[in-house]
């Protein structure tokens, strides 16, 4: 592949690159051979006594290598203590840095353009073969689209064509990286949210959700439909059409720490959008009975507790009555629930969970006047 090129590039690089440093390293002092490196000029007096104020005339800071490259040849010219030990480069270490600069460009487009050829005969994959070359040119795909202007770009090639049929593969590793790969894509990316759902992958990803036999796959696919459907109305019509409201009140009760924590999330992003109809639609499904039930529960993780908290802060906002109402039916014990999880959150010093409690406390049982007031 063309990364794995590439990386093998760099890797020569480094090696001349060492062997050129061992060169230079006799001009130096024999202590520094003890000190870390640091691109820090040495403090004067005066200036360890006026500290957090920038350096005048330094480089500008690297962000790749290339850019480490340019700025330890600017702050080797900059160090005036030792200009009578500076040579000019000649011609063939000018041409050697130059190629080296050159060598470690990769061209984007070009490496998922291959990508994207090769995970095309993923569907002729059989269940004996290895599919590892497969899975590692999907986290190609996802290591370069995480930026939203080359996401964009890869469905521009013609990149979403390998989605189907990798969500459609009989490896599971498959499976759950192309969903993490739509999970990249999709994030704050509205242009690439309503691509995945006008193809038509939400019911993939919701069954793989609800009904996938391994572990990972389900959790992978919960967090491509969280990324998909967030701050979108278009996915969130999707997740209604299909269902998908069912789909995460029972993720909410598996086993599966991670898929159980993910749902609890995007449950309380939906209930905090505060929309009344789609809170009420949760409502009637159970939820704020499921919700008090497994704050009852000591083994939940601490992002999971904080998560099904969220849940009641986002249904109850704006005194929303349907739901202080299903809060308080005495069948759920969730004002002794709460008080318990306040103490807990005190003691392990959870701040976001103690200001929850407290604000659910004082929102949902008020005292019996306040309740007739709201009636």
């Amino acid at each position: 592949m063309g990364a794995s090129h590439a990386g093998k590039q760099t890797k020569n690089m480094n090696s001349k690159n060492s062997q050129s440093n061992s060169n230079n390293a006799g001009q130096e002092n024999a202590s520094s051979s003890a000190r870390p490196l640091s691109i820090e000029a040495p403090r004067s007096q005066s200036e360890n006594q006026s500290s957090g104020q920038p350096l005048p005339n330094q480089p500008r800071q690297p962000y790749n290598l290339p850019g480490l490259m340019r700025f330890s040849l600017e702050a080797k010219g900059s160090d005036t203590s030792n200009q009578s030990h500076i040579q000019p480069l000649d011609e063939e270490r000018k041409a050697f840095l130059k190629n080296a600069l050159n060598s470690m460009t990769i061209n984007v487009i070009e490496e998922l353009n291959e990508c994207v050829k090769f995970l095309q005969n993923v569907i002729d994959l059989q269940i004996d073969e290895d599919p590892t070359e497969y899975e590692s040119a999907i986290e190609a795909i996802s290591d370069y689209c995480d930026r939203a202007d080359t996401a964009n770009d890869f469905y521009k090639i013609g990149g979403f064509s390998i989605i189907g049929v990798c969500l459609n593969s009989i490896h599971s590793g498959i499976r759950s990286r192309i969903a993490n790969l739509i999970a990249v894509l999709s994030q704050n990316n509205p242009f690439c949210q309503e691509k995945i759902l006008s193809a038509g992958y939400i019911p993939i990803l919701l069954n793989m959700v609800d009904s996938d036999l391994d572990d990972q796959a389900r959790v992978k696919g919960l967090y491509a439909v969280s990324c998909v459907v967030r701050e979108s109305e278009n996915g969130l019509k999707h997740i209604e059409v299909n269902d998908g409201y069912s789909v995460l009140l029972r993720a909410i009760q598996s086993p599966v720490e991670k898929l159980q924590t993910k749902s609890a999330f995007l449950l309380s992003s939906l209930c905090n959008l505060n929309l009344n109809e789609l809170k009420l639609t949760l409502i009637k499904m159970g939820l704020i009975e499921q919700v008090a039930a497994l704050l009852t529960m000591g083994n939940l993780r601490p992002e999971t507790k904080l998560q099904l908290l969220r849940v009641l802060s986002g249904l109850t906002n704006n005194g929303y009555f349907p739901a202080l109402k299903e809060c308080r039916r005495p069948e759920l014990c969730l004002k002794q629930t709460l008080e318990r999880h306040l103490q807990e959150s005190k003691k392990e010093e959870s701040i976001d969970r103690e200001d929850i409690c407290k604000d659910l406390l004082d929102k949902v049982f008020a005292d019996k006047k306040s309740q007739d007031q709201e009636r």
